[in-house]
Formats: structure tokens, C-alpha cells, sequence
């Protein structure tokens, strides 16, 4: 016997059951997920009758951005049904330019909308400032935008002849500046000053703080004189709105002022009764050094019951609890101009070297130097600063390399030891060395307080403007692949992050908030 069955014959044989495979680039799970992202699509566009939808943007807490643009990115992969689904939806969908050109030709619409056509001839004077910047830009580069916006810019009146009419578009910097007064008038009715104004400070919606920090950057360097009577304005507003003595200063005696109003102040006791270590330390400060302060700011003390009176007292307060109990007590020693003598040091000298000290003349003290130099290190100063003239002149700006050397002077060094001091001093709380302005007056961003790589890309992007190269920060160009592209790139993904000051900077070259996408 056979141990093994017989096969069965080929006609006798079933066809095995096989499981169809779905085709490719199909699956029922895909679909659910278009069909749901389609929904939010269809609400969204009803709403805003666009689906030009930022990359981050979530709508009813559905990720609406990311899931248009990773369909943008597979847009050669979808099946068809669901790219017709899309572009019956909105047709725009998936342009051939960026989706921020479309953000914003959107607002150009809404703009027409409300005002009326747009009047390129005339500057667009009914738009805000960055929208007519925009179309003017686009009316530049006419001829060099795609067919599709072409016929999109039509559909806001502007075609080929009224782009070629089309002027810039102007601030209204009367305007502007009175505006800004008005807040800054609010913002001194709130706060009883403008000392406390930083450029980043923000009122009511205005940058005030920003404003604020170039007309005081104007009122010290002479840079760009103030306009007749805007000086005025703000001294009305506020006496102090750009002391002197620099608005540190300001600040801590507008805070000092605060915590002695309608206290009796005690110098005998270095006013330990105020309870308030950050103040008290600042008093005593202004003190110690009483002698040394601007006419103003001894009024301004004044005002506040800090007289030369009690500036004395505190002193002398100062002198008698420095001494150990075993020291002998030291009499005053006072000059002629109000300053106190140093702290008490070893006990005084006794028998033969007291009269001797008594009989000698006393050395006679150069006075202090207001430049912060000693006598012997002004001649290098003077000589160092010629140098960034020179410099300065012939390339805009301070922002020089260390290794960068003028006519055999090693400039790049000398700038990067001035920039470290005068850090170091900002850090230590002093008031910036009163030289350094002669700095600030040939470069006010000798010193930013970001890298100054970036500073120095600046300058590249200007000089690249000036000498008439393209410069397009809404087209990316120059491109991302080069090193100034590259550069503009990053300041437009990161606009938000950067210094107010930088933005400004940035608004010069005509990268603003709408053109870098945010």
C-alpha cells in the first residue's frame, strides 16, 4: 500500500482565495483624514474666502495650516478626485507663488472692498503704510509676476498701466509724530513720566517706546535733528524725558522719589527706616558722591528733601560707622566743594610724622577728567578716533572685524576693547563713560546690543540697495542659496524674536512684519 494519498488532478483543484490589494496611494484611513481636513477647509473658506492659510494656524483646533501645506507638498502624489475637490473649494489653492503673497493680496482686496479701488498713481494714500509699500513693490515688478497674479492684481484695478503710473507710497510723518505725542502725553498722565519709556514699551497699541528711543537718539547725537518744536512738546510732557545723566539715573531716583514721598528722611541713621535695600543703597550713593552730580540732578534730590545738608549728614554718618570702636575719632574732612573725604583707613599718624605732615604743603590733585580719560591716554583717544572717522567714512559704519587694521592702526581691537568696557560698565550698573558719545555721534549702532555679525549683514543689505542691485524680501531675493539671501531669510522667519531696534533697522531695507510673513 501506497503510504501517501494520491494528488488530485489539476482540474480537480480550487482556485485559492486571495485578498485584493488596495491600489497604491489609497487607503480608507487617508480619505477619512482628507474628508475631515476638508470640512475644516470648506468652514474656513466660507469665513474667509480664502484658503491662503499660514503654515501654524489652527482653526476650531484643527491644524488647518500644516494639513493645507503638506498637501501642497504631495500635490503630485494626491489622488485626482481630491486635488478637484480642493481646487473647486478655492482655486488658489495651491498657487505657483508663496501663500504670503496671497495672505496678502487678500488684505489688498478686503482694503478695496471697504475704500474702493486702489490709486496707484497717487501713492495708495487710503492703505495703512506696509500694505501700500507692497502694492507699490508689486507695481515695480510687474512684468516679472506670474500671469496668475497679474490677473489677480487686476481684479483690485491694477493692470499694466496703472502699475507703470503707480508712485511709493509716503508715510505722513506729521501725522505720525502727532500721534505718537498724544501717547506718549497718556502714557506721562499714567505713569507721571516718561523715564520709564523702554524701546520696547507698547501703548495702547503704539510703539511709543520705540518712537521714544529715536527722538532721543536724535536730541543726544545730533544725528538727525529733531523737528522745530517736538523737543518742546516733550519737555512739556515731561521735564526728563532725556536727561543728561542717562535715564538709569532717572529711573532710580523716579523710584527713590516714590518710596520717600511723605517720609521723614534720616541720614543720621544712612535711612535704614525706609526698609527698602535697593533704595536705600541708591541714597547713599547719591550721597557719597553728592558732589560729583550736575547741577540738575542736585536739584532733582532736592526736590525729593536729599539736600548738600543732608548729603553731609549722611556722610559723616557713613565715616563714624566704618570706624572700628579701638580707632580714635577723625575729624571731618571736608573740602572746600562739599565732598567728603574717603572713609576712615588706619589710625592717624602720631608724634614726629604729624608735624611733619603738618609743616609740608599738600600735593596739588588734577581734578577728575569729565572725559573719563587720564591726561596721558587722551592723546590715544584722539588719535584712535581719527582712525573711525576715517573708517566710518569710507564704508557708513563702526561695525568693523577685530583683525581690521586703518593705514597700519589696529581699529578692529581698539573698537572691540571699547565695546567691552563699556558693557562691563552697563553691567555693573555705572552711567556710560561720557567719551563714548563722541563713538555714538560718528555711528549710533557702534555698540548694538545684539551680535554684530548681524549689524554687519545690515550694512551689506543696504550697500546692496544703494548700489542698485535687486533686493526683494517678498520674491526671496537675492536668493536663499547666497550668503546675503541667506541672511534675509533668517531675519524673516525670526522677525518677531529680533529687538525692536533691529525691526526698525530691518523697515529701512523694507523688510517689515508683512513682508517677512508675520
Amino acid at each position: 500500500t501506497d503510504l501517501l494519498a494520491p494528488l488530485p488532478l489539476a482540474g480537480d483543484l480550487k482556485p485559492a482565495h486571495r485578498q485584493a490589494k488596495p491600489q497604491r496611494g489609497y487607503s480608507l484611513t487617508s480619505e477619512q483624514a482628507f474628508a475631515q481636513g476638508l470640512v475644516h477647509a470648506r468652514t474656513y473658506y466660507k469665513q474667509r474666502q480664502h484658503l491662503a492659510v499660514a503654515k501654524h494656524d489652527t482653526f476650531n483646533g484643527y491644524p488647518l495650516g500644516h494639513w493645507l501645506t503638506n498637501k501642497r507638498a504631495a500635490h503630485t502624489r494626491m489622488p485626482p478626485h481630491q486635488a478637484a475637490a480642493l481646487s473647486a473649494l478655492y482655486p488658489w489653492w495651491n498657487a505657483p507663488w508663496s501663500m504670503q503673497w496671497q495672505r496678502i493680496w487678500h488684505q489688498a482686496r478686503d482694503h478695496t472692498t471697504i475704500h474702493g479701488p486702489h490709486t496707484p498713481e497717487t501713492g495708495f494714500p487710503t492703505t495703512s503704510y506696509n500694505l501700500g509699500e507692497w502694492l507699490y513693490l508689486q507695481c515695480v515688478a510687474y512684468h516679472a509676476l506670474h500671469p496668475g497674479q497679474q490677473h489677480l492684481l487686476a481684479e483690485i484695478g491694477i493692470d499694466a498701466a496703472a502699475a507703470a503710473s503707480a508712485r511709493p507710497r509716503r508715510r505722513n510723518l506729521k501725522a505720525g509724530a502727532e500721534q505718537a505725542l498724544a501717547h506718549a502725553r497718556s502714557y506721562a498722565a499714567e505713569h507721571g513720566n516718561l523715564a520709564s519709556v523702554t524701546s520696547a514699551t507698547v501703548h495702547d497699541g503704539c510703539r511709543l517706546g520705540q518712537w521714544l528711543t529715536n527722538q532721543r537718539n536724535y536730541q543726544r547725537t545730533g544725528h538727525r535733528p529733531l523737528p522745530a518744536g517736538r523737543a518742546q512738546a516733550l519737555t512739556a510732557i515731561a521735564p526728563w524725558w532725556c536727561p543728561l545723566w542717562g535715564l538709569r539715573w532717572q529711573r532710580s531716583y523716579n523710584r527713590a522719589r516714590s518710596a520717600v514721598q511723605g517720609r521723614p528722611l534720616k541720614p543720621e541713621d544712612s535711612f535704614r527706616d525706609l526698609h527698602n535695600p535697593p533704595v536705600v543703597g541708591w541714597l547713599r550713593r547719591q550721597c557719597a558722591t553728592y558732589g560729583q552730580l550736575s547741577k540738575g540732578q542736585q536739584q532733582l534730590l532736592a526736590d525729593a528733601g536729599i539736600t548738600a545738608g543732608v548729603a553731609r549728614t549722611a556722610r559723616e554718618h557713613a565715616r563714624t560707622a566704618a570706624r572700628t570702636p579701638a580707632t580714635a575719632p577723625v575729624p571731618d574732612s571736608e573740602d572746600t566743594t562739599g565732598q567728603a573725604g574717603k572713609a576712615a583707613g588706619p589710625a592717624p599718624p602720631t608724634g614726629a610724622r604729624r608735624a611733619r605732615r603738618a609743616t609740608e604743603p599738600k600735593r596739588p590733585r588734577e581734578p577728575h577728567s569729565r572725559l573719563g580719560h587720564r591726561a596721558d591716554l587722551r592723546q590715544g583717544f584722539e588719535t584712535a578716533l581719527a582712525h573711525a572717522r576715517a573708517y566710518a567714512a569710507a564704508h557708513g559704519h563702526l561695525a568693523a572685524p577685530r583683525d581690521t587694521r586703518c593705514d597700519g592702526y589696529p581699529l578692529g581691537w581698539w573698537l572691540f576693547g571699547q565695546r567691552n568696557r563699556a558693557r562691563q560698565r552697563a553691567r555693573a550698573g555705572q552711567p556710560p563713560s561720557p567719551h563714548l558719545q563722541r563713538l555714538a555721534a560718528i555711528d549710533p549702532w557702534w555698540n548694538p546690543p545684539w551680535d554684530l555679525h548681524w549689524q554687519r549683514n545690515y550694512y551689506r543689505a543696504r550697500d546692496h540697495i544703494e548700489a542698485g542691485e535687486p533686493f526683494d524680501p517678498i520674491a526671496r531675493v537675492p536668493a536663499p542659496n547666497t550668503a546675503l539671501g541667506s541672511w534675509m531669510t533668517r531675519a524673516c522667519l525670526r522677525y518677531d524674536q529680533l529687538h525692536p531696534d533691529q525691526q526698525h533697522l530691518l523697515s529701512t531695507i523694507r523688510i517689515t512684519a508683512q513682508t517677512a510673513g508675520h
